[in-house]
């Protein structure tokens, strides 16, 4: 139906080009969305060989010709590592001559394995790429940002807000939106928070959420959470069943780092996850560096195709993922059927080999006694779990033998198990929490 003419501001024209442009790949041939991405790459590889000597180098080992694209250029050139990001920035850096500083972004991630990474990015091309991505999950998920949304994480502060934030204001869409801090406040006072605002739409870690569901469940209350956005950390089954069950939400997960940005949004009819190929370029990759097929777990390797100023290259971001099949959701996005989390959390066998941590929280979840589990592997091999019960209870020998069959049913019969009952597991700061651990040592008895 036709409508009025609406003027937009710059920055809000700017994202609606971006957007109509990113979402032109959901139904491109994946032939033609691979075609696209060896030009972009061409353009890149080009800008890095001229402003950065580290790619210079690099690029020159790995036969690259300004003058002649070629598609094997990319699966010639080393993987980029954490460490190179840390001890070569100036030489990565590919800044040109009209680039002014207050055009950089800085961003420093995490550190969630000791060693932090700072990456620098142009802003003039990052921000709007960014929210027009972003502004596509919502349109995927039949998001309203004229509703209310709710926040809780760390790193914010308690505040209210007349809308979503500045992309929102701009087009217009002027739905509530209050943040809460983490801190160290108890998990009802977030429950009872998000009673007084009642919000259509909450953003959280999905441990968060799924604590303050069995919260609820426990206490009888309703929320009416449509929709659950969570980032930043593994979303098991077991997050999604307790969210579904107390306040019939769906949890819909995006994928995505500090140094890249979005990577992939979920699909809007499955769990697997959908990439960005306008964006970002995606490998797979076995521990030979030989590409992966369907159904086989690999290393991820991300290239940004627009990181001019840091160009981010065939970049080991640490995580093990699964490429899945054609999607029947209508779109032709290449698809994850599963993130398995970091290349640290593999479990070592007996015979030396190594294996990605299986999915147990489905199967452990229907122990309806055990709240909370974490699973740790010693230098000895032997696994060991931590499980947090309802109050003053212990699991029964049944309880304990249906245990002991989750751990053999995921083929993991050949490791020793140790069940421990603990009244809190310590998770760390925040509620972003690691299901899996390396411990040294020896397991205790």
């Amino acid at each position: 139906m036709a409508s009025p003419l609406r003027f937009l501001t710059p920055q809000a024209a700017q994202i609606m080009n971006l957007l109509e442009q990113v979402r032109s790949y959901e139904s491109l041939p994946p032939a033609e969305q691979t075609r696209l991405q060896h030009l972009q790459l061409h353009v890149l590889f080009c800008h890095a060989a001229q402003h950065s000597t580290f790619w210079k180098e690099r690029l020159t080992r790995a036969g690259f010709a300004p003058n002649k694209p070629s598609p094997d250029t990319l699966s010639q050139l080393p993987v980029l590592s954490r460490s190179d990001l840390q001890q070569r920035t100036d030489s990565i850096r590919a800044y040109w001559p009209s680039l002014s500083p207050d055009q950089i972004n800085v961003t420093t991630t995490s550190g969630s394995t000791g060693t932090p990474v700072r990456v620098e990015r142009f802003t003039p091309w990052y921000a709007p790429l960014f929210k027009a991505i972003n502004r596509q999950d919502d349109l995927w998920h039949s998001r309203d940002p004229k509703q209310t949304l709710c926040v809780i994480g760390a790193g914010i502060k308690d505040q209210s807000h007349g809308s979503w934030g500045g992309s929102y204001t701009a087009f217009g869409l002027k739905g509530r939106a209050h943040t809460r801090a983490l801190g160290d406040r108890p998990i009802d006072s977030h429950l009872y928070w998000l009673l007084k605002h009642k919000p259509r739409y909450l953003k959280s870690s999905p441990f968060l959420a799924a604590t303050m569901a069995q919260l609820a469940i426990e206490q009888g209350v309703q929320l009416p959470v449509q929709q659950i956005i969570t980032q930043s950390e593994r979303v098991t089954p077991q997050h999604r069943a307790l969210c579904q069950q107390a306040f019939g939400a769906r949890i819909v997960d995006r994928y995505s780092c500090e140094e890249i940005g979005w990577i992939a949004l979920q699909c809007p009819k499955h769990d697997h996850y959908h990439f960005m190929n306008p964006s970002v370029l995606v490998e797979i990759v076995d521990e030979q560096g030989a590409p992966c097929e369907p159904g086989q777990i690999g290393r991820v390797l991300l290239t940004s195709l627009h990181s001019y100023s840091m160009p981010i290259i065939r970049y080991e971001i640490g995580d093990l993922a699964e490429w899945g099949e054609h999607c029947d959701c209508g779109m032709t996005l290449p698809v994850i059927k599963r993130l398995w989390g970091r290349k640290r959390h593999m479990l070592t066998l007996p015979d030396g080999s190594h294996v990605p941590m299986p999915f147990l929280g489905d199967d452990i979840g229907k122990i309806d006694r055990i709240l909370e589990f974490q699973i740790a592997q010693y230098d000895d091999g032997v696994l060991e779990i931590q499980l947090k019960n309802r109050a003053g209870s212990t699991l029964t020998q049944d309880e304990t033998r249906a245990l002991h069959a989750v751990f053999a049913d995921n083929e993991l019969h050949s490791l020793a198990l140790r069940i421990r009952e603990v009244n809190a597991i310590d998770w760390g700061p925040g509620w972003k929490r690691e299901e899996f651990v390396r411990k040294s040592g020896y397991c205790p008895d």
